[in-house]
């Protein structure tokens, strides 16, 4: 894809010794998804501008075309450019400005750069090799086993009795705050060990697949978003003889997403904490969309 942004030229992308305090990202990745990104989106459009800018401050800035400062930008800067009206659009009337000329793509990468972001704002499938990790996943293995491990570890403190394993009742919000925290953690504990492959079978479809690609959590996903709707208006029965309960799916929602980079936060904490444990259950959940009301 090319940009016909006016007045802008091959840009040379060149990383500094010391990288800016904005940017969050290691020179090694930093390095190899720059390569990767000027080779699927060339040297002469907003996505090196994006490069340019962020990390030196030599170029105009990629959205708003602003003269350049000599310096990189504050990360204020980075995230205001990231959400700004464009200038010098070549999209037709009535069609969003990010069409065909690399917005999409640079607030992506600035985004990135700075840690808003964990997807990596590249096209290329297997885009996790890159930053060290597998197939499309934003998360190297030995940070998912972390998280996985601090499951298990939540879990040893209180689980679920094997009676309720892991249904609850036909009102899981009724159920207690160790519950509800039990439930959560065993559905992220059952999804990471499926994708380190120390299970064999996916912990909401069935699936046999091991180890699992990114691709393949959609599956997941998808019967998660089904498991949190039911008893709702247009949801599933509540059916503890057939579903897990609604924070297990939320769990496996919430943990698909951090697979993925789609949200940087974790499903637990370092503590091994869900969003339901009992302390601290004021807080927004990481489904957030999916929280009870």
């Amino acid at each position: 894809m090319t940009d016909a942004t006016p007045n802008v030229n091959t840009v040379t992308v060149q990383i500094s010794r010391s990288l800016p305090a904005t940017v969050v990202r290691p020179r090694e990745h930093i390095e190899a998804v720059l390569a990767q990104s000027l080779r699927e989106m060339g040297d002469q459009g907003r996505t090196s501008l994006a490069w340019a800018w962020a990390l030196t401050g030599s170029r105009p800035s990629p959205v708003t075309l602003s003269l350049p400062s000599g310096h990189p930008p504050t990360h204020a800067e980075i995230l205001a450019e990231a959400n700004a009206d464009p200038e010098g659009s070549t999209a037709p009337p009535g069609v969003p400005s990010d069409y065909c000329d690399q917005l999409g793509e640079a607030r992506r990468l600035l985004l990135w750069l700075t840690g808003e972001s964990d997807e990596i704002p590249v096209d290329a499938a297997n885009r996790g090799r890159l930053i060290g990790a597998r197939d499309d996943y934003a998360r190297a293995d030995t940070e998912i086993r972390y998280l996985r491990d601090r499951a298990r570890r939540g879990l040893g403190a209180f689980d679920l009795p094997d009676s309720g394993d892991p249904r609850g009742s036909t009102d899981p919000w009724r159920r207690s705050p160790e519950w509800m925290n039990a439930a959560w953690l065993r559905a992220v504990r059952d999804l990471l060990d499926w994708v380190l492959g120390d299970r064999s079978t996916a912990p909401l479809s069935g699936r046999t697949v091991n180890p699992p690609t990114a691709y393949d959590l959609t599956h997941e996903e998808s019967i998660a978003d089904d498991i949190i709707q039911q008893g709702r208006p247009g949801g599933l029965p509540t059916d503890p003889a057939t579903y897990p309960p609604s924070q297990y799916g939320e769990a496996i929602y919430a943990t698909v997403r951090w697979l993925r980079g789609e949200i940087t936060p974790a499903p637990i904490d370092d503590h091994g904490n869900s969003p339901y444990t009992p302390p601290a259950l004021g807080r927004t959940c990481a489904a957030e969309r999916h929280c009870p009301t």
